[in-house]
């Protein structure tokens, strides 16, 4: 079994986990109601390397 390779994906799935809590729950709301998503959001996952998860 390759323990790295779990281990990376747990440490992927909390990088997603905090990104999630810091700079999207607190205004899911306001953008559901507005039906938009910032695109500055986009970018930042892209920097953290999420959009290729």
């Amino acid at each position: 079994m390759n323990f790295q390779t779990a281990e990376l994906t747990h440490q992927v799935a909390q990088t997603a986990r905090d990104f999630a809590q810091q700079n999207i729950k607190p205004h899911v709301m306001e953008w559901d109601d507005t039906q938009e998503f910032p695109v500055q959001v986009f970018k930042k996952m892209g920097k953290l390397g999420l959009m290729g998860v």
